[in-house]
């Protein structure tokens, strides 16, 4: 694909396309309830929603919910849309074991992310149609944001159509979990660049975002300004979540005219001054590893060693973590404040 990715909106997924049809969720986490929900509420009686899952807290919690609950090969097997919302690393096992033999043809099989699609993780059958509905928000906001009328942004491709009709039950689809609403739509992106992306935005930007909160922190400290005021200023006032919210609303650049004059001319002049061929490189290294499947390949030995490597990177993260005590303090300080404020107005 070349060129700007097509974009779908709210008047491209016809909802009648899922008359009479059963449509399974299996996996009931944050994305798996969301989209069943959504789906329930948009569809009404027009199709029938099943919840597969483990008799764990997530199937007492679908029936909470009202929604029919089934062992999940039985509800692959009943239903002919099935959505696979099961994390990446189990889906290999699960789809073989409880999915793959229960399927029929012409059934329609949803993933939420590209991953064991283009790391072969799982190898669906020829006979069925192949689709990404991969929305760009967490389960909890996509639900809210459904619930108030409004849409999200989600990447979506045809990866096998079988049936012929992929891509208007995959429009549909985007239709009932409401990412085509006013304020949303769908843009197409394969399964193997929305994999590349998501992995790429992941460790490229996060981990430049934490080593930068990290040295911001350090030598913050070093130049006498209180811990708290850091930490503060960072993240937690909420301030930085608004300027990323700016960008999104007004764009990159046009949102820095909402700060202060000396605010543009300190971070453009420092922007131009940044040795950037460091973060270059960096960046070009998990590139290369995303694209030639060398990450997957480590990825895959971590969970083949019982995440020992993973769980140690937890615990060293957990010990050299700053914040958690800055917070404490400054969550501290400030409910003595409004305990001072309730006794002075009592």
């Amino acid at each position: 694909m070349s060129g700007t990715p097509r974009a779908f909106g709210r008047h491209d997924g016809d909802l009648s396309l899922l008359d009479g049809r059963t449509i399974a969720i299996i996996g009931y986490g944050n994305q798996g309830r969301a989209q069943a929900l959504n789906l329930r509420d948009s569809l009404g009686d027009r199709a029938s929603i099943v919840v597969g899952t483990l008799r764990d807290e997530t199937w007492a919690r679908a029936e909470a919910d009202g929604l029919a609950v089934r062992e999940t090969a039985d509800a692959a097997s009943f239903a002919d849309v099935v959505f696979l919302l099961v994390p990446d690393e189990e889906l290999p096992k699960v789809f073989v074991e409880r999915i793959a033999p229960n399927l029929h043809a012409n059934d329609a099989l949803v993933l939420a992310s590209g991953y064991n699609l283009a790391y072969g993780g799982i190898a669906p059958p020829a006979d069925v149609d192949v689709l990404l509905l991969a929305p760009r928000m967490i389960g909890r906001q996509l639900r809210e944001l459904y619930e108030a009328g409004k849409g999200f942004y989600s990447y979506i491709a045809v990866e096998q159509d079988a049936s012929g009709r992929a891509w208007p039950t995959l429009l549909a689809l985007a239709q009932g979990i409401g990412t085509l609403a006013e304020g949303g739509g769908a843009f197409e992106l394969s399964a193997r660049d929305e994999t590349l992306l998501d992995l790429y935005h992941e460790q490229g930007f996060g981990s430049l975002l934490g080593t930068t909160m990290f040295l911001m922190l350090e030598v913050g400290v070093e130049a006498g300004i209180p811990a708290e005021a850091l930490a503060l200023d960072l993240y937690l006032s909420g301030e930085a979540a608004e300027t990323m919210r700016a960008m999104a609303e007004l764009g990159f650049y046009e949102q820095s005219r909402l700060h202060s004059l000396t605010s543009q001319y300190g971070g453009m002049m420092r922007t131009l001054a940044f040795d950037r061929e460091p973060v270059k490189r960096h960046l070009q290294l998990i590139i290369e590893e995303l694209k030639s499947g060398a990450f997957a390949k480590r990825w895959a030995a971590e969970r083949d060693a019982d995440y020992e490597n993973f769980e140690k990177l937890r615990d060293l993260a957990r010990q050299a973590n700053p914040f958690s005590p800055i917070e404490e303090r400054i969550r501290a300080a400030f409910e003595q404040a409004h305990e001072r404020d309730a006794a002075t107005e009592r």
